[in-house]
């Protein structure tokens, strides 16, 4: 995968690679977007998705109207001559 440096390095330090667990230089390691800090062989990109930007819809009814009371009709009070 990578070529691991050994030894000293003059004003390097080592550090944990997040995503591997291996131990690296700090010179070769990215920080990504979420904070992740890790080895410049598996930096990735932030997916180009997350940074769309999105609107609201219009979720109101055109023509809206109040609505009734129902209408209700009890016993017997429709008999054969009404319909």
């Amino acid at each position: 995968m990578y070529k691991r440096k050994e030894g000293y390095v003059h004003g390097d330090y080592n550090v944990i690679c997040d995503r591997s667990g291996f131990k690296c230089k700090a010179s070769d390691t990215r920080m990504e977007w979420n904070g992740l800090r890790v080895h410049k062989d598996f930096w990735e990109p932030r997916q180009a998705q997350d940074k769309i930007q999105t609107f609201k819809d219009k979720q109101s009814v055109p023509d809206p109207r109040p609505d009734t009371d129902p209408i209700f009709i009890g016993t017997n009070e429709v008999n054969r001559s009404n319909l």
